[in-house]
């Protein structure tokens, strides 16, 4: 009896054991990748700077881009991902033939203090393909075997800070080409592109909780049963206030962006189509004069804070360009609208120091003018064959003279000026 006992814990632990032991080989206690820790604010500053080469903040008439990247352009790029979610750091080497990526990546909200460090090697696509193929993976010392790679490769991403972009990237990926040092990358943007990275970002809380998401619809229920409805002045200073009160214990930026998502789900029915939303509807809101650049502003907002102020800008282009064949014509009041808003989700998210200065700054505050230009002089209500004439279409020369008032003004602001 004791034997069949014995035998029976045997087979019981053996699986146990070799789980524990991969788990071991696997996870560790320190990062693989540590020189990037001494990454200052400056390099981060060049690592944004990279990272909007993919999703330019000025649309322009080509919708093909170019870019070139060092080994080093995609340290920063990609730590300046990681550094705004604090979920680790990535080094990459390049050679004519491979992208070799070591990232080391926290476990915090599973395993306190750990790590899981991953060495991945890419390769062009093959014949007919149009970015890298995964060639090889490794999870801290365990290496994967080909077939298993790439599915657990997405597993990891699906729950990474890539995970927001990567669909996008996807889309918008046309040709890669490797060098010694250098990666050359082809991306189309198209309004098929536009629509599905909408789309994606949508769907994507991007750091916010349901939990925190609910605060503010709760918030914003309240503010919808007042007699006289307030005005969007009042309505962001309190919710700018309730997200100050909630994140004085840290997470301010994951506070706003909730926040934020929360905003454009009243002012658009629901555009965002995020779980848990409910049809809410507040009265009488205005911005700079007009309803209308209530949505435009709430909607790039979250759109920059959710997947990046290049898609709020994309966004926003695609509707008025669609606006000049059979809309209300092209509008740059709209645009300014849009990328006031861009802007503003950016400033209030980049970062646990500009989430908590906008905070600050907000906080009880009713005055629109922090944070929305004067833009109702811009012209608008351009037919298809005015704007091409008159501008030049998107990105002739009369369009970029009026586009650089807008970010002008919008620099302007004293939301954005340098304290």
């Amino acid at each position: 009896m004791r034997g069949r006992l014995a035998l029976l814990v045997l087979v019981l632990a053996l699986p146990l054991g070799a789980g524990y032991g991969l788990y071991r080989l696997a996870v560790s206690d320190r990062p693989t990748v540590v020189h990037v820790q001494a990454l200052g604010q400056a390099e981060l500053e060049q690592g944004r700077r990279i990272y909007r080469q993919f999703f330019p903040a000025w649309p322009t008439r080509e919708p093909v881009r170019r870019i070139r990247l060092t080994a080093r352009d995609l340290d920063l790029g990609l730590n300046y991902l990681l550094e705004r979610s604090r979920q680790g750091y990535a080094r990459t080497r390049v050679s004519g033939d491979e992208l070799r990526l070591d990232v080391s990546l926290r476990l915090d909200r599973v395993l306190r203090g750990r790590y899981l460090n991953l060495s991945l090697g890419f390769a062009p696509a093959g014949e007919g393909g149009t970015g890298l193929q995964l060639t090889r993976l490794r999870l801290g010392a365990l290496p994967v075997p080909a077939r298993l790679a790439r599915p657990l490769l997405a597993g990891v991403l699906a729950s990474s800070p890539a995970a927001e972009h990567l669909p996008l990237l996807e889309r918008l990926l046309r040709e890669v080409q490797l060098e010694p040092g250098e990666v050359h990358l082809t991306l189309a943007w198209d309004p098929d592109s536009v629509r599905a990275a909408i789309d994606v970002a949508g769907r994507q809380l991007a750091g916010a909780t349901p939990q925190q998401l609910a605060a503010y619809r709760q918030h914003l229920q309240g503010l919808a049963a007042r007699r006289p409805p307030p005005d969007f002045g009042t309505v962001m200073g309190e919710l700018f206030s309730l997200a100050r009160q909630r994140s004085a214990q840290g997470g301010a930026a994951a506070e706003n962006r909730a926040l934020l998502i929360a905003l454009a789900e009243v002012a658009n029915g629901l555009r965002l189509g995020l779980p848990g939303a409910q049809a809410l509807h507040l009265r009488g809101l205005d911005l700079a004069g007009r309803g209308d650049y209530v949505q435009h502003f709430t909607l790039s907002a979250a759109l920059s804070a959710i997947a990046g102020e290049g898609l709020a800008d994309r966004a926003g282009l695609y509707k008025e360009v669609r606006d000049t064949h059979g809309g209300s014509g092209f509008s740059f009041s709209d645009l300014a609208a849009d990328r006031a808003g861009a802007r503003f989700g950016v400033r209030a998210t980049a970062s646990e120091a500009d989430a908590r200065a906008v905070q600050a700054r907000l906080a009880g505050s009713r005055d629109t003018a922090l944070y929305m230009p004067q833009i109702g002089d811009l012209p608008e209500f351009l037919p298809a064959a005015v704007f091409e004439g008159r501008y030049g279409g998107v990105g002739g020369e009369g369009y970029r003279r009026v586009l650089e008032v807008i970010e002008r003004r919008i620099a302007a602001l004293p939301l954005h000026r340098p304290e």
